[in-house]
């Protein structure tokens, strides 16, 4: 015992491991103004030790985007109501969670596909947990909240889902090109149905499109949609949280009807409908960084007083992230912006190569279901990931500049400027 408590902790493990559980983090304890996640306190101290170790970093294109966002913003509020400290809160919550994940990816030891196990391995047992959690609760008919689907340590189905769909990639990529972690695999797809998530459910949709892309035919893309459609129709008779959403949505965007609707549907789309409108109003820089907690209040009440009464408990929740980056980044930062942000993606995502394609495979579907319903700029895992992200497509250019040097062009070493 006391040789255990006098041996030193190595400052590298301790920043790996920290980094990696740090994403799954997102749970929220009480309320002082705003929800505050647990792991924030990790990326502050982590980026005080890297500090200290002088491995903090921030590369001359990072902050050139960070400059521009900012100087955009300030700008734009000269023709809206955004607050100049609503644009510091959020440069600085950008600049803070960005600058440590990236610090910690560029100067640690693990390789891109060693960080994605990694994480991956921590996933799978929460994935485990969650459906041992699932079998106790409905065995003693114990909810606290009420929740009969799967959500694990998370306060709700759909964070388990953002915080582990990578991991759910990862693992069927492995098993489809070289027959690796098939039990995982199992574990998780019952995961999954378990968390009957339709966010869940679309993620299983893109990875399995992702992972087979390149082995299709037009024969295969036609029985695909066939396929597609079968399991659709099967899922929506199946799960009625599903059913549920499908609906809704289908009856409230046919018409002035979102006065009974879910919590889901109503969040969509009265968030698309202050986005439309904000748009309209701002159609080339937006309303700022930080500006759309404002744009809502202006515009939300055009709904009608009917389905806000209607909606009451749930009309609010997603005034400051727009219950999707996208929407939140058309409102903020203008059509320019939408396209930065879709540029990005897309641009990274042109890698050849099994190792560069499974981690490719294993985070678009994560950024595309995560941007579709889920706004927050900082939030604990997204930076992770995008700097995964990055580094993959860099690390691909680097090979092929490496074996083609007369064909590839160039590419800058990311290193601190």
């Amino acid at each position: 015992m006391a040789a255990l408590l006098n041996r030193k902790i190595d400052v590298d493990t301790w920043i790996i491991f920290s980094t990696i559980v740090s994403v799954f983090l997102i749970i929220r304890i009480g309320r002082i103004g705003a929800d505050i996640f647990l792991g924030y306190p990790i990326v502050i101290l982590n980026t005080v030790i890297l500090l200290l170790l002088g491995r903090l970093m921030i590369h001359k294109v990072h902050a050139i985007v960070i400059a521009v966002v900012a100087a955009t913003s300030i700008l734009a509020t000269q023709y809206s109501q955004t607050q100049i400290t609503a644009i510091i809160a959020q440069i600085v919550g950008i600049m803070l969670m960005s600058v440590c994940y990236f610090s910690v990816l560029l100067t640690s030891s693990p390789t891109v596909p060693r960080w994605l196990n990694l994480y991956a391995n921590i996933a799978f047992y929460l994935a485990v947990y969650g459906i041992g959690a699932f079998i106790v609760q409905h065995a003693m008919h114990y909810d606290p909240e009420g929740e009969q689907r799967l959500k694990s340590i998370f306060r709700e189905p759909s964070l388990f889902v953002y915080t582990t769909l990578p991991a759910m990639g990862f693992y069927i990529n492995s098993w489809v090109t070289e027959r690796r972690h098939g039990l995982e695999t199992l574990i998780f797809l019952l995961a999954y149905v378990l968390a009957d998530s339709a966010l869940g459910f679309m993620g299983l949709l893109l990875i399995g499109a992702f992972t087979f892309i390149k082995r299709f035919t037009i024969w295969h893309v036609l029985a695909g949609f066939i396929v597609c459609g079968t399991l659709l129709a099967g899922l929506f008779f199946a799960s009625e949280n599903f059913r549920l959403r499908v609906t809704d949505t289908a009856v409230a965007a046919s018409g002035d009807t979102m006065k009974q609707t879910n919590g889901s549907t109503f969040a969509f789309l009265s968030n698309l409908y202050v986005t439309g409108s904000t748009a309209i109003d701002h159609p080339v820089l937006g309303v700022g960084i930080g500006g759309y907690r404002t744009a809502y209040e202006n515009y939300i009440g055009d709904l009608g007083e009917e389905s806000l009464e209607n909606n009451k408990e749930i009309v609010g929740l997603n005034k400051d992230d727009a219950n999707s980056l996208f929407l939140r980044v058309v409102a903020e930062l203008g059509p320019f912006g939408l396209i930065a942000l879709l540029g990005f993606l897309a641009v990274c995502a042109n890698v050849e190569g099994k190792p560069y394609r499974q981690v490719r495979n294993a985070l678009l579907p994560y950024f595309l279901v995560r941007m579709s319903r889920f706004g927050a700029y900082f939030s604990m895992e997204l930076y992770f990931f995008v700097g995964l992200y990055l580094l993959n497509y860099l690390e691909y250019r680097r090979s092929v500049a490496g074996a083609l040097p007369e064909q590839a062009p160039s590419q800058p070493v990311l290193r601190p400027a």
